[in-house]
This record gives structure tokens, C-alpha cells and sequence, in this order.
């Protein structure tokens, strides 16, 4: 006698939640009535560009543990949330490499090269794209187009990796000698 009125009750109380959610559907919601946690992300795009960072810090951890897929779908999420930043060209260049999707990769860091000449970076994010791009070009046997770039990379204001480009210049300079 108890279990049936139980089920009744449960019964009762499921179609109650029915209504109530298929009430609450239908009546469209405005910003003030929105649920907690769903919300119309703000134009801001110094919140874009947070949320590209965290994306691509993300898909740089799945870069250095290998995991290449999920470091293209996060690479995918920060450059829908900030599509002129330059940073995200650059890891992306490096995971299609990694992936040997060569062509991809080049395409990518040329796509950041373009895009820093529309919206120009400065410094260290500039320089990172030419030191990667320099390496990218030295070890596909265009030494003399890896060495431009290694040398715009150097001359970028407050670039602190001067040293790892000047090594990895040398480094272009020896393996074009054999």
C-alpha cells in the first residue's frame, strides 16, 4: 500500500517537472531570467582574448604531452574566441607539424605572418612566430629564408630568447653546410 502511493507520488511529482520544464522552454528567456551559468558572452575583447589564452594554454599542455588531437580542438576553441591573435597561428603551425601536415603547418605560420602585419604584435609574440617559423624553414632546406627570420626574431623589442634563435641560427647555418 505504501509502494503504490509512493509511485503515485513519484509519478505525480515527474509530471509536474514535465510541465514545468516544457513551460519554462517555451516562454523565451531574457537576460534577467537566465538560468545561472547560461549567459550571452560579453563583446569585451579583452574577454575574448582571456578566453583564447586559456584555450591555448590548454592546447599548449596537449601539445607537450603529445596529445595533438585535443591540442587541434583547443587551438579550434582559442581561435574562435580571438581570431586575430598571432600566438594562436603559431601553435597551431607547430601541431600540424608535429601531426606532418606540412603544408598546413606553413600555411598557418604564413596566415600569422599576415595577420601580425594587419594587427601588429609587438615584441616577444612576434618573435616567437619568426624563431618557429625561421626552424620551420631551416629544417625543410630553405636556409636562406630561416635565417631572415631567426634575424626579425632577434631584432623584435623585449624578445628575451635572443640566445635560443642565435643558437638555433647557428644550428640553420651548420645543417645547410651537411
Amino acid at each position: 500500500m505504501v509502494a503504490g502511493f509512493q509511485m503515485r507520488l513519484i509519478a505525480s511529482m515527474a509530471g509536474l517537472l514535465l510541465c514545468a520544464c516544457g513551460s519554462f522552454l517555451s516562454v523565451p528567456a531574457s537576460s534577467d531570467d537566465a538560468p545561472v551559468g547560461v549567459w550571452t558572452l560579453p563583446a569585451d575583447p579583452s574577454a575574448n582574448r582571456a578566453r583564447a589564452k586559456a584555450r591555448l594554454e590548454l592546447g599548449q599542455a596537449y601539445f607537450e604531452q603529445g596529445q595533438m588531437q585535443i591540442a587541434m580542438q583547443e587551438i579550434a576553441l582559442a581561435q574562435a574566441a580571438d581570431p586575430q591573435w598571432i600566438a594562436v597561428f603559431n601553435l597551431k603551425a607547430l601541431v600540424l607539424e608535429r601531426m606532418g601536415q606540412f603544408q598546413l603547418a606553413r600555411s598557418s605560420f604564413e596566415d600569422g605572418l599576415r595577420m601580425a602585419q594587419r594587427h601588429p604584435s609587438l615584441g616577444t609574440e612576434l618573435a616567437d612566430l619568426q624563431h618557429n617559423w625561421g626552424l620551420w624553414l631551416c629544417t625543410h632546406g630553405e636556409t636562406d629564408k630561416g635565417m631572415v627570420q631567426f634575424n626579425r626574431a632577434m631584432s623584435q623589442p623585449g624578445y628575451a630568447l635572443r640566445e635560443k634563435t642565435q643558437l638555433a641560427l647557428n644550428r640553420c647555418l651548420q645543417m645547410a653546410r651537411g
